[in-house]
């Protein structure tokens, strides 16, 4: 019986996959059996398999394209006590196996034992290029798996797939399978793996990792799969889900002992929260949303979370009204707006108030709350990086109304329309004196400037020039001019 499986998949790596094989079959650790399954390639990856005699090998051609062969029925099949995965246009090091199978048998504590990677690019030389983001994905420190999974949650998949050696019998039992997943399959299964287990990574750079310049990887930052992986992050969440036990919840978030009240913690609550309120994504807000709901339909949860946080279904319909996960909303209807307060030391981004709202029928209303703050000026930015129009501004100052405020940056008056040539349009409030501040309004009627008058406004640009007027502001424009010219 072979000591381990491994798995190499081929798919139209034709020119890659000579170098793979030979780097398994070259292997120091020779105890094993190597599954060739090719999906159906077009090119003449079958025919550079078929060419290898080797007694270890079991090749396997899909008569159609299946989109991955990593199956319970085909795994069922496999003799190995490990398993490892391969891919048909990496590499590994000759030591790979030797190293990690020796781990294994010696830290029966451990489910997996992964590899530091070398990136290389199309022709097989080392990969370094800074900026890319691969650059910095693979991970090769080491933690315990409640802080891998602390960091799988805030950070994503850090492992390479072709650098894993996993036990057989956990593969099975865990069911460490992702189908469906087509972005975020191997992220799946490692925090699936965690949930249980301890891993390693080994320090040395056993697996070559081949970035290709045409986005081909299956990971790429194509446009399919930056949709995919916000669909595929729900599944995610669900896993985090399953941990239920107080004491481990906690040390996977530490953060979350603030949700702790007299030695009680509702897990499912304070896993929604963190989601909510600690990450940009939308497949988490989705499904804390949801379990949210969930909570305050049920009898015994909606009391609990009475008792323990104050939260009722009230809350949950305000956070289900603010969460634009199906982008009803278009882009063009948010304007990010910002409120700088300032007594005698001028404006700084220390002093600034921010917050995403929606303009409705060519209409927003904002509301800030100073909490009694000392202020002499105020300066209200309705939006960035957008040419717009004002008219009917209203400024209330806790309750009282102000003069139409001044418009910092080069405008033009269009009948009652104030039309700004900024992308960072600014109005100016001075309160002439230093006074006490509550809350701020700021109400108008706002559309963008179209796309004709920025053509036309093209030709008063060296007037302005001449002028000395926002030079900055002119540039800025003169960008959006030639943009929008060739749309």
């Amino acid at each position: 019986m072979p000591i381990v499986t491994v798995l190499l998949t081929s798919y139209n790596h034709g020119d890659y996959i000579r170098g793979s094989i030979g780097s398994i079959l070259n292997q120091t650790f020779k105890d094993f059996e190597l599954y060739i399954i090719d999906d159906c390639s077009s090119d003449n990856s079958w025919d550079i398999i078929q060419e290898y005699k080797d007694d270890r090998i079991i090749a396997i051609r899909h008569e159609k394209n299946e989109g991955g062969c990593t199956t319970r029925a085909l795994y069922s099949g496999f003799k190995g006590k490990y398993f490892a995965m391969a891919h048909c246009d990496d590499m590994w090091e000759l030591d790979k196996l030797e190293k990690q199978v020796n781990y294994l048998e010696n830290h029966p504590e451990a489910g997996a034992c992964f590899t530091n990677v070398q990136l290389i690019d199309d022709d097989g030389n080392n990969f370094d290029q800074e900026n890319h983001p691969y650059s910095h994905v693979f991970l090769n420190e080491n933690m315990t798996r409640f802080e891998w999974l602390n960091h799988f949650f805030y950070h994503g998949n850090r492992l390479c797939h072709p650098s894993s050696l996993i036990r057989m019998d956990v593969q099975m039992k865990d069911d460490l399978f992702a189908a469906g997943l087509g972005a975020l399959p191997d992220y799946y299964r490692w925090v699936k793996l965690c949930l249980k287990h301890e891993i390693y990574v080994h320090p040395d750079k056993l697996t070559k990792f081949r970035i290709h310049a045409d986005e081909s990887n299956t990971s790429g930052q194509t446009p399919v799969n930056r949709i995919r992986v916000h669909n595929e992050f729900y599944q995610i969440a669900k896993l985090y889900e399953s941990i239920q036990n107080q004491d481990e919840f906690l040390q996977v978030f530490p953060e979350a002992n603030e949700y702790v009240v007299d030695g009680r913690i509702n897990v499912d609550y304070a896993l929604a929260q963190i989601m909510l309120n600690k990450t940009n994504n939308k497949g988490f807000h989705f499904y804390a949303m949801n379990k949210l709901m969930e909570l305050v339909r049920n009898e015994k949860t909606k009391d609990e979370l009475i008792e323990l946080y104050g939260f009722t279904k009230r809350d949950v319909c305000n956070i289900s009204g603010g969460l634009d996960l199906f982008h009803v909303i278009a882009d063009d209807e948010y304007l990010t707006t910002s409120l700088f307060y300032a007594n005698e030391e001028g404006f700084s981004e220390e002093h600034k108030l921010s917050k995403t709202i929606t303009m409705m029928n060519n209409h927003f209303k904002v509301t800030f709350d100073l909490e009694n703050k000392e202020v002499k000026q105020l300066r209200f930015d309705p939006t960035e990086g957008k040419y717009i129009s004002l008219k009917n501004i209203s400024i209330l100052i806790d309750n009282q109304k102000y003069d139409l405020p001044e418009v910092i940056r080069y405008h033009e008056m269009d009948g009652d329309w104030i039309d700004i040539y900024s992308l960072d349009p600014s109005l100016l409030i001075d309160l002439k004196k230093t006074t006490l501040v509550n809350k701020v309004v700021v109400e108008a009627d706002i559309k963008y400037i179209e796309n004709s008058k920025l053509l036309n406004y093209e030709n008063k640009v060296e007037e302005l020039r001449r002028k000395s007027i926002d030079n900055f502001s002119i540039k800025q424009l003169l960008s959006v001019i030639k943009n929008r010219g060739k749309r």
